[in-house]
């Protein structure tokens, strides 16, 4: 007469079998290779380093950048490159992309931007880049951005000091100002004073969005002088509003007459130069150059 196993005797049964069949698909996932997904930027960048097919390499990293990776995932959902850079607000001065379809492997990445787009990859033009993955596709975009109109302003005293250095390069020769001729003038030295009035006027100009000699409460440019606590005989201002860079306020005030004349005044010994930006405002720039001999 047979008998019927115990529950309990069923039960353990199930257990051994359960793990056996665990153990053997750990077993299985650890002889298994590993999936390997990319870094596309990581071998992009590579590529950059090395070089691929005629490209020498030695060319700088691209950074990855946030908006790029967005210009990425629009180009994923079918937009051409030139509506996703708009998309996301990139300021774009050139660009290109790449679709890479089915995978995500490094290494099949890289020989597929070595075949196919190795000249881009390695375009120094390219600054920037961002990527967007979906499934076995990859989408690359490079780029690089317009430069900012105000990029040559970022250091007030070495923009001062190369207002100077192209003053007293003007100073230095025999000039027509207009119908006005004028010697070589010493050149001037710059006064830590006069550098503080010059400055108040270009903020005040740049908070009302206004060019002019007069300040908001009424002031000339000698009235400022004092304020400051500088001692004249002698004094003069020049203005101006918009340029990017000390190389083109210079060379606006010396096709202007009356600039160029007060600029060449050899009477004037040292002067102030100052400039301050106007965010949102147009022009965004305001500069201010003091002239003055002291007493």
């Amino acid at each position: 007469m047979s008998r019927m196993p115990s529950a309990a005797a069923t039960q353990a049964r199930y257990a051994r079998h359960l793990s056996a069949r665990i153990l053997a698909a750990i077993a299985a996932c650890a002889i298994l290779p590993a999936a390997v997904r990319a870094d596309p930027a990581a071998v992009v960048n590579a590529l950059r380093a090395e070089g691929c097919s005629s490209a020498t390499g030695l060319v700088a990293p691209a950074r990855r950048v946030g908006v790029l990776d967005a210009a990425a995932r629009e180009l994923a959902r079918d937009a051409k490159l030139g509506d996703a850079l708009a998309r996301v607000a990139y300021p774009v001065a050139s660009s290109t992309s790449f679709h890479l379809r089915g995978s995500t492997d490094d290494a099949v990445i890289r020989r597929m931007l070595a075949e196919r787009y190795c000249a881009n990859v390695n375009d120094p033009t390219f600054t920037e880049l961002g990527v967007h993955q979906s499934g076995s596709e990859t989408w690359i975009v490079m780029a690089s951005r317009v430069p900012q109109p105000f990029a040559a302003l970022q250091d007030p005293a070495a923009v001062a000091q190369r207002v100077l250095e192209l003053v007293n390069a003007a100073r230095g020769a025999p000039r027509e100002c207009g119908r006005d001729g004028f010697a070589a003038a010493a050149p001037l030295s710059l006064s830590p004073t006069l550098m503080a009035a010059a400055s108040l006027h270009s903020l005040d100009m740049a908070g009302r969005g206004s060019l002019g000699h007069e300040g908001s409460d009424g002031s000339v440019s000698g009235d400022r002088i004092t304020r400051a606590g500088y001692v004249w005989q002698a004094s003069g201002e020049n203005v101006a509003a918009g340029q990017p860079d000390a190389e083109r306020v210079v060379a606006g005030w010396l096709e202007s007459p009356g600039h160029c004349a007060t600029l060449m005044n050899a009477r004037f010994t040292e002067t102030g130069i100052a400039f301050a930006l106007a965010p949102g405002k147009n022009p965004a720039v305001y500069w201010t150059q003091v002239f003055a001999a002291p007493r």
